[in-house]
C-alpha cells in the first residue's frame, strides 16, 4: 500500500510538471550550478547591454521574449550609471527571476568611466571598478536563486584592468568570501578572450581562481576572416579558440558566453581586408553554430550565448534598436 502510494505521488508530480512546461528544468533542480554549467550545451541566450537603465518592467519584458524564444540565460554587459548601484543590480536580477530565466551578472571592471574618455587621476581600478564589483556582489546576495554565476569583468585580461592576473585574482577571491560569508556558493569566472589569456604572463592566478571559463570567441577578429558562414575560416578560428581554453581548464566547465558575427563594422573594425559584415554574414555564423550542435558543443558540453540581444552594441544584435528581428533566428537548445 505505501509502495502504490509513493508511485501514485510521483506520477502525480510528473503530470504536474508536464503541464506547467517545467519538466525539462524539474531533472535539472538537484543540481547545483555549477554542475548545471557543466551539463550545458548548444544556444543559451543573450548578452544583454544594461547601459541605458532600462525599467525593471522593461528588462523583464525583454527577459521573457528571450525566453519565449528559446534563451534559458543572459548576461549583462556594460552598467548603469556608475555601475555602482547595487539596487540597479536588484532589478535586474529581479527582472530575470521573474520571467525565470537564469541571470549572469556581470561587474564591468574597466576603469574608465565613459566611452571614448581620456584616463585620469580619478580612473583607477579601486576608484571606478571596485564599487561596481561590491554593486553586484550585494545584489546578488541579496536575491541568489535567479543568478547562475558571476562574471569579474569583461576582458579584464585582455584590458589589464586591474594591473596584473594575481591583482585580478585577489579581488575575484574577495567576492568569494563575501558570497561564502552570506551562505552562497556562486561559480565565478571572467569573461574573456582566448587572447588575453595568453597575451598576460602568468595568468596561473586566475586560472586558479575561476570556478569555470567564460570565453569571448570571436572569429570576426581572425586575420583570416571572410564571410560569418564560411566553415573552413570562421569554424576553425572558432574551435581553435575552443581547443585553448580545454588545455588550461583541466576539466572544468567552459562556456562560450559571448560569440557573434556583426551586420556592420560600426563598433568595432575587423582585423581581414577580405571581411563581409552584413545581415546574411551573421545569420551565416549563427547557423554554422547551430549546426554543430551535435559533434561539437554536445560532445563536449558547451555552450553558447550571442554578442547582444539588440543592437545596443552597433551591429552585433539580432534584433534592431527598433525590435525587430534582423532575420528569422532561431537555435536548437538540445539535439
Amino acid at each position: 500500500m505505501i509502495l502504490s502510494n509513493i508511485l501514485a505521488l510521483s506520477l502525480i508530480v510528473v503530470c504536474v510538471a508536464l503541464e506547467s512546461g517545467t519538466l525539462a528544468r524539474f531533472s535539472s533542480t538537484s543540481l547545483n550550478r555549477l554542475e548545471r554549467i557543466k551539463s550545458m550545451y548548444a544556444w543559451e541566450g543573450f548578452v544583454y547591454d544594461i547601459e541605458d537603465c532600462r525599467t525593471t518592467a522593461e528588462m523583464a519584458q525583454d527577459f521573457g521574449e528571450m525566453k519565449e524564444r528559446g534563451a534559458r540565460v543572459v548576461i549583462t554587459f556594460e552598467f548603469c550609471g556608475t555601475g555602482a548601484d547595487a539596487s540597479f543590480y536588484d532589478d535586474v536580477i529581479s527582472a530575470a527571476g521573474s520571467v525565470g530565466i537564469d541571470i549572469i551578472p556581470l561587474a564591468c571592471t574597466l576603469p574608465i568611466h565613459a566611452v571614448g574618455q581620456s584616463y585620469g587621476p580619478n580612473d583607477t581600478f579601486l576608484i571606478k571598478s571596485v564599487p561596481r564589483i561590491e554593486a553586484v556582489t550585494q545584489a546578488v546576495i541579496n536575491n541568489p536563486d535567479p543568478v547562475l554565476a558571476i562574471a569579474i569583468g569583461d576582458e579584464p585580461l585582455y584590458d589589464d584592468d586591474a594591473g596584473s592576473p594575481a591583482a585580478l585574482a585577489s579581488y575575484i577571491a574577495e567576492v568569494r568570501r563575501n558570497l561564502s560569508t552570506a551562505g552562497l556558493d556562486i561559480p565565478l569566472s571572467i569573461s574573456d578572450l582566448a587572447y588575453g589569456w595568453q597575451s598576460s604572463g602568468n595568468i596561473t592566478p586566475v586560472a586558479d581562481a575561476v570556478d569555470f571559463f567564460m570565453v569571448n570567441n570571436f572569429p570576426y577578429f581572425a586575420f583570416d576572416a571572410t564571410t560569418g558562414g564560411n566553415a573552413s575560416t570562421s569554424w576553425n578560428d572558432f574551435i581553435q579558440d575552443i581547443d585553448y581554453f580545454e588545455s588550461i581548464a583541466n576539466g572544468r566547465p567552459i562556456l562560450v558566453t559571448q560569440t557573434g558575427w556583426p551586420t556592420n563594422e560600426d563598433e568595432f573594425a575587423p582585423n581581414s581586408p577580405d571581411i563581409v559584415a552584413s545581415v546574411p554574414s551573421s545569420e551565416g555564423f549563427w547557423n554554422l553554430l547551430d549546426s554543430h550542435c551535435e559533434d561539437f558543443f554536445k560532445s563536449l558540453n558547451i555552450g553558447w550565448m550571442w554578442r547582444s540581444w539588440e543592437d545596443d552594441i552597433d551591429g552585433w544584435g539580432v534584433k534592431y534598436l527598433n525590435g525587430t528581428d534582423k532575420w528569422h533566428w532561431n537555435a536548437r537548445t538540445e539535439c
